[in-house]
C-alpha cells in the first residue's frame, strides 16, 4: 500500500475524510428533520420570502419556496458548503505539499526513483477521491433524512440526493487546486493559503452583490460561484457546462502544479 503515493496520501487523509464527511452528514440529518415544522408554516416563511428583495435572494440560492424540499435544502445547506468544505481543501492541498517539504518527508520520497510529475498527480488524485469521498457521505445523509421525512415530500431518486450531495465538490476541488498549484509553485503557506480562501469566500460574497449592482453583471458567469449556484440537483440537475469549466479549470491548475513542482527545490 505504502509503495504507492495516492494510496499513502488518501491514508493519511482517512480521518479527516471521515470527520468532514460524517460532520456534514449530520449537519444534513439535523436539517433535514426541521422541514416538516418548517412545511408546517408554510405560509409564514413564503411571505417573508416574498417580501425579501429579489437582490438579496441570491444568498439563498435564487429559491422561489423555503418550503419545497428542494428550495429548503438549498436555502439551508448547499448553497452555503462549498466556502466550509474549502477548510479541509486547502488545508489538505498545502499540506500534501508544503507540509511534506516542512517536515522533511518530501525529500525522502524524492530520493525514491519516483518522477515529480508522478508524485504530484497522485497527491491530486488523493485530494479529489477524498472530495468525492466526503461528497457520497454527504450525499447519503441527505438520502437517510430524505427517508426519515419521506412521508412530507415528494418521491425524490436516491441518485437524485447522492448528485445533491457530489454536486458541492468540483467548486470545492476548484478551491483547492488554487492552494495546490500554488504549494507546489511557492515556498510557505501562507500565499497559498491567503489566495485559495479571498477565492472561495470573495466568489460566493461576489455571486450575492453582483445583482446589486448593474456595473457588476457583466463578471456573473466569470465567477465560479455562479455556475455552482445555478444547478437545481433535486429536480432539474446540475449544469452540465458550469461542471466542466469548473473541473476544467482546476484540471488547468493541475497542470500548471505539474510544471511548476518540476522546477521548485523540495529542501525544507
Amino acid at each position: 500500500m505504502f509503495r504507492s503515493v495516492f494510496l499513502k496520501t488518501l491514508y493519511d487523509q482517512r480521518k479527516a475524510i471521515l470527520g468532514w464527511g460524517l460532520g456534514l452528514g449530520a449537519l444534513a440529518l439535523f436539517v433535514q428533520l426541521f422541514y416538516p415544522s418548517v412545511k408546517a408554516a408554510g405560509s409564514y416563511y413564503d411571505e417573508i420570502l416574498r417580501a425579501m428583495p429579489k437582490e438579496y435572494l441570491v444568498f439563498l440560492g435564487n429559491i422561489t419556496s423555503f418550503t419545497d424540499i428542494e428550495g429548503y435544502t438549498i436555502a439551508s445547506l448547499l448553497i452555503y458548503l462549498p466556502p466550509v468544505l474549502a477548510i479541509y481543501a486547502i488545508g489538505a492541498a498545502v499540506g500534501m505539499i508544503t507540509g511534506e517539504i516542512e517536515n522533511g518527508t518530501m525529500d525522502i520520497l524524492m530520493a525514491h526513483p519516483l518522477p515529480r510529475w508522478r508524485v504530484v498527480l497522485e497527491k491530486y488524485a488523493a485530494l479529489a477521491v477524498a472530495l468525492v469521498a466526503i461528497g457520497l457521505i454527504f450525499g447519503i445523509s441527505l438520502w437517510a433524512g430524505g427517508l426519515m421525512i419521506r412521508s412530507e415530500i415528494p418521491h425524490i431518486p436516491p441518485a437524485r440526493w447522492l448528485v445533491a450531495g457530489l454536486h458541492i465538490v468540483p467548486l470545492t476541488l476548484l478551491f483547492g487546486s488554487v492552494a495546490f498549484v500554488l504549494a507546489c509553485a511557492i515556498r510557505g503557506r501562507a500565499a497559498a493559503v491567503a489566495a485559495a480562501t479571498t477565492l472561495a469566500v470573495g466568489s460566493f460574497i461576489l455571486n450575492g452583490l453582483i445583482p446589486l449592482s448593474e456595473r457588476l453583471q457583466a463578471l456573473e458567469k466569470w465567477n465560479p460561484y455562479y455556475w455552482y449556484a445555478a444547478g437545481r440537483p433535486l429536480t432539474t440537475g446540475i449544469l452540465p457546462e458550469g461542471v466542466a469549466l469548473l473541473l476544467g479549470l482546476s484540471l488547468l491548475c493541475l497542470g500548471i502544479g505539474v510544471l511548476s513542482f518540476g522546477r521548485r527545490d523540495v529542501l525544507p
